[in-house]
């Protein structure tokens, strides 16, 4: 894996020429988006690998609408306008699968697997953590077939997460780092670096993502240069990733 385009909108990509030249990269969209409904994704990225976005901790409000009783809920997100699941909840861990699996469905066979997002509010060692990993664990059961995983974050998550092909490092780049306080960096040399070392070793991909303008700045602490031996590429993106890259538009 090269690369990846994250694209959370509707439209198609204005160029067919670029995207069917593009190779070795990792496309995440939407379930909802036209390429995946309609089976079309193949014909416009021929060379690349399809992941479906899939948060299982957190859904649009009216999504819940008939999802049936018993779905326990955190305190609503209301910067993402999300209703926040509790996962301590079996009702809500069937929910949250249920939606994992539509999503892979949707895509049918064209699908790599499913990029999951938001795993780190359930990282905290313990019954949180193995009730959020369960969830996975249930759509991969379910799929009826192999399926990889391409994670955002959610470090502590890594280790017992099987068929992982990529990790996300959002609003964690090199040059990002570098702007931490001394305690932050510290927590990157110690957790995040030895994290996506391993994860490397198994056979991911490590991307890292902003949204700040400009080129990356070089590394320049040690932190940075740590990170940056290990991440394959830095995304950039405006942070609804409503956008294409412009060699698609």
């Amino acid at each position: 894996m090269r690369t990846a385009i994250f694209y959370y909108g509707c439209e198609l990509p204005a160029s067919r020429a670029a995207t069917t030249a593009l190779r070795d990269a990792a496309v995440v969209l939407q379930a909802y988006h036209p390429l995946v409904a309609t089976g079309q994704f193949a014909d416009y990225f021929p060379h690349c690998s399809l992941y479906v976005y899939w948060n299982p901790t957190g859904v649009p409000a009216d999504d819940l609408a008939g999802a049936g009783p018993g779905i326990a809920l955190l305190a609503p997100d209301p910067v993402w306008n999300l209703a926040r699941l509790d996962l301590r909840s079996a009702a809500a861990r069937q929910f949250a699968a249920r939606r994992g699996l539509l999503a892979l469905r949707a895509a049918g066979p064209a699908a790599a697997g499913l990029f999951v997002d938001d795993l780190d509010r359930w990282a905290q060692p313990g019954p949180d953590q193995d009730a959020a990993l369960g969830v996975v664990q249930s759509v991969l059961a379910g799929a009826g077939r192999p399926a990889g995983l391409f994670v955002n974050r959610g470090f502590a998550f890594w280790p017992r997460l099987p068929g992982l092909d990529a990790v996300l490092l959002e609003e964690l780049t090199p040059a990002l780092a570098d702007g931490l306080d001394a305690g932050d960096q510290l927590w990157i040399r110690e957790q995040v670096v030895p994290a996506v070392a391993a994860a490397r070793a198994g056979g991911a991909a490590c991307f890292g993502l902003t949204y700040e303008p400009g080129p990356e700045a070089p590394p320049a602490g040690d932190a940075a240069r740590e990170l940056a031996e290990l991440t394959d590429g830095v995304l950039r993106g405006c942070r609804s990733l409503d956008q294409w890259p412009e060699d698609f538009r």
